[in-house]
């Protein structure tokens, strides 16, 4: 029975002073005021409402007193006091009051999300991403990659070695055509030559 109640305790230390001041007001800031109004225990009911799903989700209990809760007991107290202070500039101070608590609680939340799934907020790190990944690998990266300059260089000694290779090879092949060109004129050289001996001596 607790556990489906306490979420209705939260909300009522808000909906029910935000009505017990409306019309209990003096100067009518409800009436006279209504968005400003509305947004400054609007501002109340989001940080309630992120209260109670971050107790939720961690399946921790929640306090029901609140920081934001100071507001509209600033307004109450005024009112107290037979309005001691102008309604409509309570009612602001109130209003910043609760839109500072909440952007700070969930400004906290989210920082603390990100801290724990060591993620970046509102971010997406492409270009850290190899960096990050390779954190415990950089000196063998490092080292490959002078590695990898030295398979370049060797690399390049490679080519160079295997076009004066080529090179030979062909100056090789065209000697050697060459010489057995050579040796062809040669042969027929000493055949024509010698049929002209025999002839003679015939």
């Amino acid at each position: 029975g607790t556990s489906v109640l306490s979420p209705i305790i939260p909300f009522l230390c808000v909906v029910v002073p935000a009505y017990v001041i409306s019309q209990k007001s003096t100067d009518q800031i409800y009436e006279n005021h209504p968005a400003l109004y509305i947004m400054a225990f609007g501002m109340i009911t989001a940080k309630v409402t992120n209260r109670l799903v971050v107790a939720h989700m961690t399946k921790s209990e929640m306090e029901y007193l609140d920081w934001g809760l100071i507001g509209p007991m600033c307004l109450f107290l005024n009112q107290y006091f037979n309005s001691f202070l102008p309604e409509y500039y309570v009612l602001w101070f109130c209003m910043l009051w609760c839109t500072v608590d909440l952007i700070r609680y969930c400004g906290q939340v989210c920082l603390e999300i990100c801290d724990y799934l060591k993620i970046e907020l509102f971010r997406i790190p492409f270009p850290p991403k190899p960096v990050m990944t390779s954190q415990g690998t950089n000196p063998p990266q490092h080292h490959h990659h002078h590695h990898h300059n030295h398979h370049s260089h060797d690399n390049k000694n490679g080519t160079h070695s295997l076009t004066n290779n080529n090179n030979s090879l062909q100056q090789q092949q065209q000697s050697a055509a060459a010489s057995s060109q050579q040796q062809s004129i040669n042969r027929k050289q000493t055949r024509a030559g010698s049929r002209k001996h025999n002839a003679a001596h015939q």
